[in-house]
Formats: C-alpha cells, sequence, structure tokens
C-alpha cells in the first residue's frame, strides 16, 4: 500500500504541476478560454494511459505460461531504468520545467497553434501515467507478498487524491512553498524502490537458471521479517526487502546506489559550475 502510494502520489503531483502551470500561465495573459484545450490535452493522456495499462495486462497475459520470467524480468529492468532516469532527470531539470513550458505556450499562442497546448498537456500527463503503469508492474513482479489487491488499490488512490490536493492548494495561495524537499525525499524513496527492482530482475534471472545465484542464500532474515508479513511486504515493496537473497541480488542491490547517487553528484558539480 505505502509503495503504491508513494508512486501515484509523486506522479500525480508531476502531472498536475504541468497542468497547473499551464492554466496559471493563460490565465495570466488573459487566454483563459483557451482552458478547454488544456483539458482536453489532460483526457486524451488518461485515456492513452488507460489503453497502455490494458494493454500491458494483456501482454502479461500471453506470457502467463511460456516465456513468464523473460517478461517479467524485461518488466523490471525496463521500470529501473525509466524510474532511475526520471529521478535523475528531475533532479536536473525541475528549475527549469515551468519557464519552459510557459515558453512552448507562448510560442503555441504567438504562432495560433492552439491545438499545441492540448498537444503539452497530453504529453506531459500521458508520460506520468507511462511511468506510473510501468512501476505499478515493477512493484507487483517484486511481489509485496503480503499486501491484498485492495491495499494497494486504496494506496494508489491515495496518492492520486492527495497529490492532487496537494497540487490545488500550491497554486491557490500557496505557491511560495518549496516543493524541492518534497522531491528529494520522495527522490530517495524512489531510488530504493529501483534498486529493489533491480535486485528482483536478477532474481527472476536465476529463478529461470539464466544467471548462477553464486551463494543462494546469502542470508536468511525470514525468522525475524518474513516478505509474507505486513511489514515485510511494506519493506519489499518500498525498499526492496529481502529476506533471503543470494549473492548476485544482494550484489546488484547494493551497488546501485553508489552509480545513482554518483550520476546525481556529477549533475550537482556540473550545475554549480
Amino acid at each position: 500500500m505505502l509503495g503504491t502510494f508513494v508512486i501515484t502520489w509523486r506522479e500525480t503531483i508531476e502531472a498536475a504541476l504541468i497542468v497547473g502551470i499551464l492554466l496559471t500561465y493563460l490565465d495570466k495573459i488573459g487566454q483563459a478560454s483557451q482552458f478547454r484545450l488544456v483539458y482536453w490535452g489532460v483526457a486524451w493522456a488518461v485515456a492513452a494511459a488507460a489503453t497502455f495499462a490494458g494493454l500491458s495486462t494483456y501482454a502479461a497475459a500471453l506470457f502467463q505460461d511460456a516465456g513468464q520470467e523473460i517478461f517479467q524480468t524485461a518488466i523490471l529492468f525496463l521500470a529501473t531504468v525509466v524510474l532511475t532516469h526520471m529521478v535523475v532527470w528531475m533532479h536536473h531539470n525541475a528549475r527549469e520545467i515551468k519557464g519552459d513550458l510557459q515558453h512552448r505556450a507562448e510560442l503555441a499562442i504567438a504562432k495560433r497553434q492552439l491545438w499545441a497546448l492540448a498537444t503539452l498537456a497530453f504529453v506531459g500527463v500521458f508520460r506520468e501515467g507511462v511511468e506510473t503503469v510501468l512501476f505499478l508492474w515493477g512493484l507487483f513482479l517484486q511481489g509485496a507478498a503480503g499486501e491484498s489487491v485492495g491495499a494497494a488499490v486504496t494506496g494508489g488512490l491515495l496518492g492520486v487524491a492527495v497529490g492532487v490536493l496537494m497540487t490545488w492548494a500550491f497554486f491557490k495561495g500557496f505557491g511560495h512553498l518549496d516543493l524541492r524537499p518534497f522531491f528529494r525525499v520522495s527522490g530517495v524513496i524512489l531510488i530504493f524502490m529501483a534498486a529493489g527492482m533491480l535486485a528482483s530482475g536478477f532474481g527472476h534471472l536465476i529463478a529461470g537458471g539464466w544467471l548462477p545465484g553464486i551463494v543462494e542464500p546469502l542470508w536468511d532474515t525470514s525468522w525475524l521479517l518474513s516478505e509474507r508479513s505486513f511489514l515485510g511486504s511494506l519493506a519489499a515493496g518500498v525498499f526492496g526487502y529481502r529476506s533471503h537473497p543470494s549473492l548476485v541480488e544482494a550484489g546488484s542491490y547494493l551497488l546501485y546506489f553508489p552509480v545513482v547517487f554518483g550520476v546525481l553528484e556529477i549533475q550537482r558539480r556540473r550545475y554549480v559550475a
């Protein structure tokens, strides 16, 4: 539940900020009549993201018998790559999003290409929707075994509701608040999730016989915290906890952090310079 909440919360805020920036700018320059184009872009983006979710579920069903491990491994690695790219990209470009969106909206109005306003909203919201689907697939395939479908859905819906409420408050009088601490904290949590997905991907390769685990298990803490317990499922979904990982799984998990934080540090130094 906590994992799905964090993902939908973060992605909803990112999507809602894009829409809010566009609407606020259009209102500021006296183009409130064009709000409908932004709303149309959002509606089409939500429909397209839902279609993507349906197609991914259909594709998973096709691999139900043959190649299931390959499909699941591919999804986990893809979710890891996209999640990592998103965190790194936001860390570097968060300051420029508002100015870039306003510049694009200004060009669209100046050139009377008003359909571009709908496109801006569509691309921004659809991207966040696709990312959400991939990340939720990654959590599901990690196997938060103790978590019911109802709890996962509840967490996801709560994340959407809180994200919308926070963004609404931000644009309705609390715009002076700094959202950077939120993105930093949620970014760290997402990095832990990505590390867990990476380790799970290697776990599927080992289970399929395509990769040796080398040492299996490296340790066994199931007596202390089982992944099938409530707390264990939370730790597995949010922090990638494994009670009895192989050496390859544990190694991939631990090595992920210095690589990602090293990239973030390089970006920070370049920005400062």
